[in-house]
């Protein structure tokens, strides 16, 4: 009889180890589907978020007041930009080949010279302009535009006793240079190729304007007054 027994009894801890291992899973699968669901809804939240602004951004621009405001804003900001300027040309111990002011707006600078470069030679290609090897050399100086942007980044954290590198300067002005060229390239190219299409579509506005002045005139005339 007692040897009977030791196969239940030996069976009661493993229910128990077998129940706490199933409910422990419970409990993981539990806390990962909320992390998901979670993780979801925050992107979905940050999506929605994201284009709410947009749109806001949008109508902020679309409208007068809004246009003027950031007029006004853009010009401040070329304004506080130029005093700054002054400042440092007129200062007696400027920052050494350092012409771009602080490097914040360096960054900035060399970023929107990048960017603008960039979008001027996808619309042309998107407008079937010639660009030649411009995409390449975007891809180019983007590279070293970023390299520049690691280097400004590491100056910015130099102590304002420190003297500035005189070459880091001088390349942003580079390339910032050579991106408005490349710029200027693309949107000349975009302008070429567009300026027949539009002459053609001036033309045909133009005779489709005479042809109904000349209906206009013919019915007046044969109307009796």
């Amino acid at each position: 009889m007692g040897a009977a027994r030791q196969p239940g009894r030996r069976s009661a801890p493993r229910r128990a180890y077998t129940f706490w291992v199933t409910f422990v899973a419970h409990v993981v699968e539990v806390f990962l589907v909320a992390g998901v669901l979670f993780l979801l809804g925050a992107v979905g939240a940050f999506v929605w978020l994201r284009r709410r602004a947009r749109r806001r951004w949008s109508r902020l621009q679309a409208h007068a007041a809004g246009r003027a405001v950031l007029a006004a804003t853009s010009l401040f900001s070329a304004w506080r930009a130029r005093r700054a300027d002054q400042r440092q040309v007129g200062s007696e111990r400027p920052s050494p080949g350092y012409g771009l002011g602080s490097t914040v707006r360096a960054r900035r600078r060399l970023s929107v010279a990048l960017r603008d470069a960039e979008e001027a030679v996808a619309h042309a290609s998107s407008r079937h302009a010639p660009v030649g090897e411009l995409p390449a050399v975007c891809r180019t100086l983007r590279r070293v535009g970023d390299e520049l942007d690691e280097l400004l980044r590491l100056q910015g954290r130099l102590p304002a006793r420190r003297q500035r590198i005189d070459g880091i300067g001088r390349q942003v002005r580079e390339v910032v240079d050579a991106a408005h060229d490349v710029q200027t390239a693309a949107l000349r190219s975009c302008s070429d190729a567009g300026e027949p299409r539009i002459r053609a579509l001036v033309h045909d506005v133009r005779d489709e304007v005479d042809i109904v002045a000349a209906g206009l005139a013919r019915m007046r005339s044969v109307t009796p007054h």
